[in-house]
């Protein structure tokens, strides 16, 4: 049996690898993606938070945690101070030690994984860490991915995420990361780039996470009042990453004006208002007058100002230009064709940016179907498929401790440009052997869930080289085979 290229194409390349309700990937490749374009767009089961609620949250907690230091001092309690229990201290644990998310006393700490070795107490460190907060986010993620009927959209849902990155652990956008991805991106994955682009810059996460909650016209009431200034760094990276491109002919005087157009966009956190918790805009911090953007002025109006100036950044050719290339190059290599890109920047053009048209020439191409898969999978994928391959989400060992070992902490992108995207990005000597550790844990924990070898035989077989296959069967065990499919260069590479 010989390797399938388009099956593997089909599940690899448009997909999250081979699962249980794949079974049409085998016998039509092609019509099994196409497909998936006209599916609902799943969503998580689990009950999470929406950003408005988090941040809710936030202040509903710092509120207790006042009326307890109030009563602490009306008491005449020091906060700071250890607790006396009978006279004696409490084993040297300060209050600190016990708060949510930490180790509670006599509970052992599940193992985890952190510099690609195994911790008794890795739990507990990463529960501090804010790199790796929103499990919730992760687990329920990692179950849709594993389930889905439509691995394709998990697929553009990932690289969307990562075109309009926002990072946990930067102050608030920490409560909030998780819920932009559910409600900035995934409903627009097959919708209007226009629309998603609005939704996403206009988000609560984004709006923080790019400085934007603060940035005042130094010519608004506000700004003449507090001699507060301009914060570039949202008109930058809409320019930038999220629109026109580094290439995409703008200028600094552009940026500046940009920045402008944004003054007033903050987050409504006054406890007793009726848009609590949600973006809105405000005149007073707002910078009056026209603005030039590209050459072309627009007027001064107020809120209307970003809209209008997105509608003309959205339909630019440099956007489609920028948005396809880099589409282009996520799901098939950074040596993509230039026939390719220019096709797609034309649909998108013409389609007015309908992401779900623009997915559909990608996919109808003959290069994404003949051109070998060679982009290693980012961490994060590297877990949905090997969900995908044992029927189950991969919940041993701790997902968030594996993501950061492996370099990819959940919802932590480095920059705002997000997680790299060349063909070989993850291809590091301390994240080849964080994969390693990890295949081989997972492996001992999994591998009574899957008989591995009767599967390469029956159903997937196509997917791997008569070479691979004939040392997976060598495996002297269910969990080496289970490692050794894991780790093999058709699994980790899509």
């Amino acid at each position: 049996m010989s390797r399938n290229l388009a099956f593997a194409n089909a599940v690899g390349r448009f997909g999250l690898g081979y699962g249980a309700n794949d079974g049409a990937a085998v016998d039509d490749p092609h019509g099994y993606v196409r497909a998936q374009l006209d599916m609902p767009t799943p969503v998580p089961e689990a009950k999470l938070n929406s950003s408005s609620g988090q941040l809710q949250a936030m202040i509903a907690r710092r509120q207790v945690a006042r009326q307890r230091r109030e009563a602490m001092a009306d008491a005449g309690m020091d906060a700071a101070k250890p607790k006396q229990t009978g006279g004696m201290k409490t084993g040297g644990m300060q209050a600190g030690d016990m708060k949510s998310g930490g180790m509670a006393m006599g509970s052992p700490a599940e193992p985890s994984m952190a510099g690609g070795m195994m911790e008794d107490d890795g739990e507990a460190k990463l529960a501090e860490n804010p790199l790796t907060k929103n499990p919730a986010e992760l687990l329920a993620w990692l179950k849709l991915a594993v389930t889905t009927r439509a691995p394709l959209q998990e697929r553009l849902f990932l690289h969307w995420s990562n075109h309009f990155t926002v990072a946990a652990g930067k102050g608030k956008t920490s409560l909030t990361a998780g819920a932009f991805q559910r409600e900035a991106i995934r409903p627009f994955v097959l919708g209007r780039f226009h629309d998603m682009a609005k939704a996403a810059i206009l988000h609560a996460s984004m709006i923080y996470y790019l400085d934007n909650a603060s940035s005042t016209g130094p010519d608004s009431k506000v700004g003449r009042i507090k001699k507060s200034g301009l914060n570039e760094n949202l008109g930058r990276e809409v320019l930038e990453l999220h629109t026109l491109g580094v290439d995409g002919g703008y200028s600094q005087a552009d940026v500046t004006a940009l920045a402008a157009v944004l003054t007033g966009w903050t987050v409504d956190l006054k406890p007793n208002s009726e848009t609590f918790g949600e973006v809105v805009f405000r005149e007073r911090q707002h910078q009056p007058g026209p603005k030039t953007i590209l050459g072309k002025r627009y007027a001064e109006a107020g809120a209307e100002e970003f809209h209008a100036v997105l509608a003309d950044l959205t339909r630019h050719p440099s956007t489609a230009r920028y948005v396809t290339r880099r589409m282009a190059r996520a799901f098939v290599s950074e040596k993509v064709s230039d026939s390719l890109q220019k096709g797609l920047a034309k649909v998108f053009r013409d389609s007015d940016g309908d992401l779900k048209a623009v997915t559909a020439a990608l996919v109808q191409s003959d290069e994404a179907w003949t051109a070998p898969p060679i982009k290693l999978r980012p961490p994060m994928e590297f877990l949905a498929a090997t969900g995908r391959l044992i029927g189950r989400a991969p919940v041993k060992p701790s997902p968030k401790a594996s993501l950061l070992a492996m370099g990819q902490p959940f919802l932590a992108a480095p920059s705002p440009k997000g997680w790299a995207e060349e063909d070989d990005a993850w291809v590091t000597s301390d994240g080849i052997k964080s994969r390693i550790d990890w295949a081989q844990q997972c492996a001992m924990l999994n591998a009574d869930h899957v008989d591995i070898r009767k599967l390469i035989d029956d159903r997937i077989g196509g997917y791997f080289s008569d070479e691979t296959r004939r040392v997976i069967r060598q495996g002297e065990s269910p969990e080496q085979a289970l490692a050794l499919l894991m780790l093999s260069p058709e699994f980790q590479r899509r």
